[in-house]
């Protein structure tokens, strides 16, 4: 007689309960998103025990018909798909037919469920994969199904559960993202019969996040609507004062689904790119919704990996819509719509300039984008009429305009023009763009500082230096960056700080170097806080910085200015 056989039932349930559920919240997923599935338009979420001893689900969804509960306890039952065709046109938040039987296998569960087309519902014992009875019950439309003892009958997955706050946390969490996805759902979580989190499901996205997040958060955020082909993308994204270490505030949803995927977080990161500031990553919460034929959602069976069809699609969508919203702000009240009528095009000639190599001018795409419209200039002529009032500290420059107050920073002013001027050349190769010395400079340089020089030779020639190695660890620099203001610079100091900061943090992918050394020229080249500014040096700042399509941080993520209004000021006294 042979060794293989075939597994029974339950047992085969049990495995494959493993692979679904390995922790209280896994159930309460597969139970929402049943509920949202069905419709339902409010759900409310009941826990005891961190989920161990009860979870309980209610929804006012379209319900069970009579016929299909015994079959929705099955394996494989599902009412989303009939083929695998279909899989491709498929936008519920679940499809394999797995969740209940899989619940089931594992605890002792109990389901009232009714339609609308029925005057009674029903009731449905079941525990350890079996079905103990069904009974006629007066009910409301929906589904309540409440799952008691979870991991009964499976003891060594129960003792790998954690402490029952931190479960609770689990699910709290995933509650939370559940109604950020779904804003049109009032969603209610109870904990030891307490209220802990409820939405009023009034498809306001500002007032979720100020629910989740509080005040501080909802006000240092702008909201997300991008279209582009077939591809819609909204919700919310922050400034550089939301930016953080680590991504935890960064939340995907696709069609509603919460997924994790590296290439929207590369997109995104290349948004945000001087703008936070660099190695912080930014805040943003958006949902992408797209045909299911353009996505494989079959990848796992918790359903948060993807794979797209086309990777450059959804990469050049994100990037855009995150660019789009970060520069929506209106930075001065009298500026009009005008004014801004060249962003889109700025920031496909920003994606193209982030996508390609620098040098690489063979691109069409980037070379239609360089016939249609400067890199720096909103308009080429425009003025900007304000009332200059002083200069604070040495380091803010004061204006007035239209019973607002800013505060320019002017180091992190320059800084942003001189990181777009620098950027523009060193993308274009433009020449002349070096100030040249009466009498070279021989700067001798640490054996590292060296090796860096002659590694990316090329890259400082192409910001403006022009510099030869000249032995012995030695630099010969003949020009520097022309730069304005470079008489108030010490160019020798500026070339020796830009190497210290590079070689203090160097890294592996030669794209992430030149973007940093852009950044850390332009930081070091700019004037610093505390130097003296004429009256037309203060001028020429302030009609630079304003021309910018992006005038409101420096590369680094540090505010180029602050506004206060009329009343803000009056409340100060």
């Amino acid at each position: 007689m042979g060794n293989i056989v075939l597994l029974d039932e339950l047992t085969i349930n049990q495995i494959a309960a493993g692979e679904v559920l390995d922790r209280p919240v896994n159930a309460v997923k597969e139970l929402v998103e049943n509920s949202i599935d069905a419709g339902a338009k409010h759900i409310i979420i009941e826990i005891q025990s961190g989920g161990k001893g009860l979870i309980k689900v209610t929804d006012d969804g379209s319900g069970i018909k009579k016929d299909d509960i015994f079959i929705s306890m099955e394996r494989h039952a599902t009412s989303k798909i009939r083929k695998v065709e279909d899989l491709e046109n498929t936008y519920s938040m679940g499809f394999r037919g797995e969740a209940l039987a899989s619940i089931v296998a594992v605890s002792k569960m109990t389901m009232i469920t009714k339609t609308a087309e029925d005057e009674l519902g029903s009731k449905v014992t079941a525990a350890g994969g079996e079905i103990l009875s069904v009974e006629e019950v007066s009910c409301n439309t929906g589904t309540s199904i409440a799952v008691r003892e979870l991991f009964f009958n499976t003891p060594v997955r129960y003792k790998f559960l954690k402490q029952d706050f931190t479960e609770f946390r689990y699910i709290r969490e995933w509650v939370e993202k559940a109604a950020l996805a779904n804003l049109t759902i009032a969603f209610q979580l109870m904990n030891e019969g307490k209220t802990v989190f409820s939405s009023n499901g009034n498809g306001k996205i500002q007032d979720m996040v100020y629910s989740l997040y509080g005040k501080q958060i909802q006000e240092n955020i702008e909201n997300i609507d991008f279209q582009e082909e077939d591809i819609k993308i909204t919700g919310v994204v922050g400034n550089t004062l939301l930016a953080d270490k680590t991504r935890k505030n960064q939340i995907i949803f696709l069609n509603k689904r919460s997924i994790k995927d590296n290439i929207i977080e590369s997109a995104a990161d290349q948004a945000f790119n001087a703008s936070i500031g660099i190695g912080k990553k930014g805040f943003f919460i958006i949902n992408i919704e797209m045909p299911a034929h353009e996505y494989d959602v079959n990848v796992h069976p918790t359903k948060n990996e993807v794979r797209f069809k086309d990777e450059s699609k959804i990469y050049k969508a994100v990037y855009s819509a995150i660019k789009t919203a970060l520069l929506s702000k209106d930075f001065l009240e009298d500026q009009s719509q005008e004014q801004f009528e060249n962003k889109n095009n700025y920031i496909r000639n920003e994606f193209g300039f982030l996508t390609n190599h620098f040098g690489n001018r063979k691109d069409a795409y980037s070379e239609k984008i360089k016939s249609d419209i400067e890199l720096i200039q909103r308009e080429k002529d425009r003025q900007i009429e304000y009332k200059f009032v002083g200069i604070l500290f040495k380091t803010y420059i004061i204006i007035e305009l239209d019973s607002q107050m800013y505060l320019m920073d002017q180091h992190a002013a320059h800084e942003r023009i001189l990181y777009e001027q620098i950027r523009a050349n060193y993308k274009d190769h433009l020449k002349n763009h070096s100030q040249m010395t009466l009498i070279p400079e021989l700067i001798h340089l640490t054996h590292k500082e060296y090796e860096f020089v002659i590694q990316h030779l090329e890259m400082f020639q192409n910001i403006g230096f022009d510099l030869e190695p000249f032995g012995d660890n030695t630099m010969k620099v003949s020009g520097f960056p022309d730069i304005e203001y470079r008489k108030k610079i010490n160019n020798r100091e500026m070339f020796l700080d830009v190497l210290d900061e590079m070689t203090g943090n160097v890294k592996s992918n030669f794209k992430t170097v030149e973007e940093r050394f852009i950044a850390t020229v332009a930081c070091k080249a700019a004037v610093k806080a505390g130097m003296d500014l004429t009256a037309a040096e203060v001028d020429t700042l302030i009609q630079r910085l304003l021309k910018l399509q992006n005038p409101y941080t420096c590369p680094h993520g540090r505010p180029t200015t602050i506004k206060f209004n009329k009343e803000e000021i009056l409340n100060l006294s």
